[in-house]
């Protein structure tokens, strides 16, 4: 005997509705599978898909500000106390909270378009072309972890979630009574997220949005890109309030990753999500990085990131080589003596006191 098809919840709803819908069961809890397969079926549509988008970017406002505006903090609590008496059937319960939700993000979508209106009147919002974390500053209450060239750090946060920094790496912690939000304003950083149904975990990293519930992944900033690697758990990337708003923005769907892919979003470039290999990914933890024929040019930005004596490379031709193996991070030298024993090349000293590579002839 055939089981009859589970009827979707939010058959009937508005985008809004359904937006506001899955907020409150976001918000509350981790989703069940069914769950999970009927959100991802509801946010392929493309109506319901920016929905969500503007739900998000409307309570971000609160998120964010709440707690510095007497005004909003009043706002935000009275939506959230709008509840029904407990003895009301969970399905009631969860309609009334969304009901309360959508005017609330009613208000939240009329603030953040005041927030963002001076921002529109300039170019087009996109991937950070300089330095990413030129616009991340801290805020009263915030609190800010960094890295050296060569450093690796491990920090707990209060909420119990692990966070480890590499090299060149700074992260602004801010969290607030009802989310747990960090910006990756440089760097890289591997976090473990501590579970808790009641407040996601959210990074923001250059112009997107990174949302977790007890997951283990990683973000990557560097000028005009961002990547991130899910390795546990499941994450939703997206364009952030600020970014997403922009008069020149194409709206873009959320994309949510599965264990074992990777995300990247590249100035110039659509977004891209495939396979990860993740142990090599976390080489880095180690102490490590690995090239798979990758060009000279790329492999040596990569090797600088660890070091304070940046190596140099010839303008003839050298960064063109493809060099492949795996390497010390933090140790220049051994890497320069490496590169010289299986491609034609030589290195010079710099008056600078650092090194430059040369094509030269084949040992």
């Amino acid at each position: 005997m055939m089981r009859p098809r589970a009827i979707p919840r939010t058959r009937g709803m508005s985008p809004s509705e359904g937006a506001a819908h899955w907020l409150v069961i976001h918000d509350s809890r981790p989703l069940n599978p069914g769950e999970e397969a009927e959100f991802a079926a509801w946010i392929a549509d493309s109506g319901n898909a920016e929905a969500w988008r503007s739900a998000n970017n409307a309570m971000a406002v609160f998120d964010f500000d709440s707690g510095h505006d007497a005004n909003l903090r009043a706002l935000r609590q009275a939506a959230l106390e709008a509840q029904p008496v407990p003895k009301v059937r969970p399905a009631f319960v969860l309609g009334a909270l969304a009901a309360s939700v959508l005017a609330l993000i009613a208000v939240g979508t009329a603030m953040h378009q005041v927030a963002t209106e001076g921002g529109r009147k300039g170019a087009e919002t996109r991937i950070a072309a300089s330095a990413p974390d030129s616009g991340a500053q801290s805020t009263p209450g915030s609190l800010e972890y960094s890295t050296r060239a060569g450093e690796r750090r491990t920090i707990r946060l209060a909420d119990g979630t692990s966070v480890t920094l590499n090299t060149r790496s700074r992260l602004i912690v801010a969290f607030t009574e009802k989310r747990r939000v960090v910006r990756l304003a440089s760097g890289q950083a591997l976090f473990e997220v501590a579970h808790d149904r009641n407040r996601p975990f959210a990074v923001i990293a250059a112009d997107r949005q990174i949302t977790a519930l007890g997951t283990v992944f990683e973000v990557r900033v560097d000028p005009g890109r961002v990547n991130v690697v899910l390795f546990q758990g499941r994450v939703v990337v997206d364009r952030v309030p600020d970014a997403a708003a922009g008069s020149a923005a194409v709206p873009l769907a959320p994309t949510i990753l599965q264990p074992g892919q990777g995300f990247s979003a590249e100035l110039g470039t659509p977004q891209k999500v495939g396979a990860v290999d993740v142990e090599r990914q976390l080489l880095w933890r180690d102490g490590f990085v690995e090239f798979d024929d990758e060009p000279l040019g790329r492999a040596v930005a990569e090797i600088n990131r660890y070091s304070s004596h940046p190596i140099t490379l010839n303008d003839d031709g050298v960064a063109a080589l493809h060099v492949s193996g795996v390497y010390r991070t933090g140790a220049p030298g051994q890497f320069i003596d490496a590169i010289q024993g299986i491609l034609p090349v030589e290195a010079h000293p710099t008056t600078d006191g650092n090194v430059e590579l040369s094509l030269g002839k084949h040992p």
